[in-house]
């Protein structure tokens, strides 16, 4: 895709650098203008003036006054035309229309009167182009005007007279006819190709507007239906193709429409771009008089005062984007950009464009106004004011398009997490109340069944208690559990011996089942220094010997072994080893895969009340504190493995 706007960009300049090579190859030797203020003089009044000498395009800018241009053609300047041209094969042959004949080309195609008078051909009549002519009648059919005049055999001078109601800018040349033919043909190509990718980018916005109904995508598919009108128009094929049933003042009243509507549709698709940098409200409010100036204007065309509606029109096309820019710059606030929903686009691709837009409207809007002079650019206005921009405008309408379908996606993503979390949330509530309903039963069971017996008050006493004590077991799990599921549970690390650290197990577990083996390699228990938090660790040692406990037969020891082990992490960490081992009970071995899993009991561990939480919470707490907790089946015994660093 990059690669593909890269060879389009390369295309479109070295297309509009061609007709820039023809005009270099021109036989006018010189040029010169006289401004008529009342319109009214004749030829013959007119060669009796001073006129002005000027070079290239001449620029006058809005005004209602007729311009006459006099030009010294020479015709020896037609070996050098040839040279230049490059050789380019000509579509018609030199002997069809005769080897004697020049054809004499004004442009822009907007130019509405162009009379002409040449003294090698006074009896023929008035020669009149333009704009509100018919194409039918003109001489030189092509999307420009132009006459069709004798070479000659020595230099002279040819006058035309030029009248336009809106911007003056004219450029003339003359080429021997076979060039001027191949000239045309060329410009044809390219117009052909401009319009071609208008319409390809009216066709993708119309299909992504369709899936996704956006608003800049919407501005822009304005911009490019409203810019397809105007070029095809500016480029003359509405009067080439459809003269016979418009009038050429219609199509010349829809032109003006259309260039003061041009800049309104290019004004909302930078307001939409705006829109995602929260822009401060009065900056923007500057822009409405260039978003909203074209009912203003169309009222004037209405009215008559084209000579007013169009300047205006034009200085504030170049000022709105240049407040576009100055929006850009000055206008967000870094708070403001950097909120919590970023913009689609960098704020830098954006101000690139717009000041490439800035430059562009000013290349073309300052000559239209009569402020610079004018270049050969000035007379392809639709082209460069199309491909340019709109292959930028493509492209940030891609880019946001992309990165609004991958938010879409996260979006996606993280509904979807969001429900796999729901789901678990609502199974791990549905697993709790099933572990709680069932195993609180059992305690309140046995309760209900002494406080109905007859027994004496001590054995009554003793149920109630054990009921409780086992209900009060079921709750202290729960909370812990709820512990383990907290990720930023802090820790309240502390150095300590080990007789500090077995002080309150030893304490709980004061029976003669618990066989304690302490192996620290000749290092003594009050010198053996240990760091970590030890009311978590109180908790995972008790877990685990109160499973072993619970679950070993009630005549077997449960063992437990701590020693010295610095092979516990893969980087040789300094560490210590607590074993809890016990031979298996009515409940068996637990499955190895499913041990550690939060509210998982063996299936013949229902005998005894539990809430299948202890392992879990051990587990969990192990790995807080650094360490990590293991099952294995070692010699018929159920084996429990806590590693933690020293």
């Amino acid at each position: 895709m990059r690669l593909g706007r890269l060879l389009q960009v390369a295309l479109t300049l070295v297309l509009m650098a061609l007709p820039l090579r023809l005009w270099a190859a021109d036989l006018i030797e010189s040029r010169a203008y006289y401004q008529d203020q009342t319109g009214k003089l004749t030829f013959a009044q007119v060669q009796t003036k001073t006129f002005t000498p000027y070079t290239g395009i001449l620029t006058e800018g809005f005004g209602d006054a007729v311009y006459w241009l006099r030009l010294r053609i020479d015709p020896g300047l037609a070996q050098n035309s040839n040279e230049l041209a490059g050789g380019f094969p000509p579509t018609i042959r030199p002997s069809d229309v005769g080897t004697d004949k020049l054809v004499l080309r004004v442009r822009p195609p907007y130019l509405d009167q162009v009379e002409l008078f040449d003294p090698l051909e006074p009896d023929k009549g008035d020669r009149v182009t333009g704009n509100i002519m018919p194409w039918r009648d003109s001489e030189f059919g092509s999307l420009n005007h132009g006459f069709v005049i004798p070479k000659g055999d020595a230099p002279r001078d040819v006058w035309l007279r030029v009248a336009a109601t809106s911007t003056l800018i004219v450029g003339v040349d003359v080429l021997p006819y076979d060039q001027m033919r191949a000239s045309e043909k060329r410009q044809e190509m390219l117009n052909t190709l401009d319009a071609a990718l208008n319409l390809f980018f009216i066709v993708w916005a119309g299909l992504l507007f369709a899936m996704r109904p956006d608003r800049l995508i919407g501005a822009f598919l304005l911009v490019m239906l409203v810019s397809f009108v105007y070029a095809t128009n500016y480029m003359g094929y509405y009067r080439i193709y459809m003269g016979h049933w418009i009038g050429p003042q219609v199509l010349d009243d829809l032109h003006s429409a259309l260039v003061i509507l041009l800049p309104a549709v290019y004004m909302l698709f930078s307001r939409w771009l705006l829109q995602d940098y929260r822009p401060r409200v009065w900056m923007m409010r500057v822009l409405l008089p260039t978003q909203y100036y074209f009912l203003v204007g169309w009222a004037l065309l209405f009215l008559g005062y084209e000579g007013l509606a169009l300047p205006v029109n034009a200085a504030l096309a170049f000022l709105g984007q240049l407040w576009v820019c100055i929006i850009l710059m000055f206008g967000v606030s870094a708070s403001q950009d950097n909120q919590l929903r970023e913009p689609l686009i960098s704020r830098g691709w954006v101000l690139g464009y717009s000041l490439l837009l800035v430059f562009l409207f000013g290349a073309l809007t300052l000559p239209a106004l009569g402020l610079i002079p004018a270049t050969q650019t000035s007379l392809y206005r639709s082209i460069i004011q199309g491909a340019v921009p709109f292959l930028l405008m493509a492209v940030i309408v891609h880019m946001r398009n992309r990165r609004i379908e991958r938010e879409q996606q996260r979006q996606v993503v993280r509904a979807e997490q969001m429900a796999a979390s729901e789901k678990s949330r609502r199974e791990d509530s549905e697993q709790f109340l099933a572990m709680l309903t069932h195993e609180i039963r059992t305690p309140l069971t046995v309760m209900a069944y002494a406080a109905k017996t007859d027994l004496p008050q001590g054995r009554l006493g003793e149920h109630v208690q054990s009921g409780i004590r086992e209900i009060d077991e079921l709750i202290e799990r729960c909370v812990q559990a709820d512990r383990a599921d907290q990720a930023g549970l802090p820790l309240a690390l502390t150095d300590t011996t080990l007789d500090e650290l077995l002080r309150l197990p030893r304490a709980r577990f004061i029976n003669d089942r618990v066989q304690w083996d302490i192996d620290l390699s000749g290092v003594m228990p009050e010198n053996f220094k240990v760091r970590t938090d030890l009311t978590l660790f109180d908790v995972v040692l008790n877990n685990l010997i109160d499973n072993a406990l619970k679950y070993a037969p009630n005549d077997e020891p449960v063992h437990v072994r701590i020693c010295r082990q610095d092979m516990g992490s893969q980087d040789g960490q300094a560490g210590f080893m607590v074993t809890v081992s016990n031979p298996p009970g009515l409940a068996g071995f637990p499955d190895e895969n499913r041990v550690f899993e939060k509210y998982y009991r063996a299936p013949r561990a229902h005998i005894r009340t539990g809430s299948g939480l202890g392992l879990y919470v051990a587990r969990s707490f192990a790995i807080k504190l650094g360490g990590h907790l293991n099952y294995h089946r070692a010699s018929e015994k159920v084996c429990f493995e806590l590693w933690l660093p020293l």
